[in-house]
């Protein structure tokens, strides 16, 4: 081979490699950004889409409104923007790219892309599967060297605090009474919520 051919091959080869990794660059960015009618505080658009799903999926609209109805993902989003420290903000995003992983390895697709069942069956066999978190309080660790909470452990927590502390749930389902009456050991029950009537 003389040094023509040789410079040429080279160059060949070199433009091929630049134009691969150019290309999966361009195909990375033009992934397409979330449609939200809400603006997240936290997650960037297609985390926070995930996260709606997810808790919509955990509480979807039946006779009572569902999480996205009640703007739980919203308070979700807040929630971790303001209370949780940037080690465990950090934490549950890298928990939340294991999801992703997951459901891909799994489905071959995203979790936005699955249809409702698959999306169900999912999160139920990550509920069964995925080991406790540890005791806490008041995001206090009262367990030595527990298992850290993953992703969706944290956003079901979050799910089911910004469903039943909502205004809607509170008022119309849950039937709550500011004001006791008197105590009343032994009430029949007709109907009614036992523990708040």
């Amino acid at each position: 081979m003389n040094r023509r051919d040789y410079i040429k091959n080279t160059a060949t080869m070199l433009g091929i490699s630049m134009v691969g990794i150019s290309m999966s660059e361009i195909l990375v960015s033009c992934k397409e950004n979330a449609k939200l009618s809400w603006k997240p505080v936290f997650f960037d658009n297609n985390q926070a889409a995930l996260v709606a799903e997810v808790a919509e999926t955990i509480l979807p609209k039946t006779k009572t409104p569902g999480a996205k109805e009640l703007a739980v993902p919203q308070f979700i989003d807040k929630m971790v923007k303001d209370t949780m420290d940037e080690s465990a903000q950090k934490d549950l995003l890298e928990s939340l790219g294991d999801f992703e992983d997951e459901v891909d390895k799994k489905f071959g697709k995203s979790f936005l892309e699955l249809t409702q069942a698959q999306r169900t069956e999912f999160l139920t066999e990550m509920d069964k599967n995925k080991p406790r978190s540890g005791v806490g309080m008041w995001g206090i660790a009262l367990e030595k060297e527990a298992p850290k909470p993953s992703f969706f452990k944290i956003i079901k927590g979050l799910t089911l605090f910004g469903f039943y502390t909502s205004e809607e749930i509170g008022r119309n389902v849950l039937a709550y009474d500011p004001v006791p009456g008197e105590y009343i050991p032994c009430m029949p029950l007709n109907g009614q919520n036992a523990w708040n009537e």
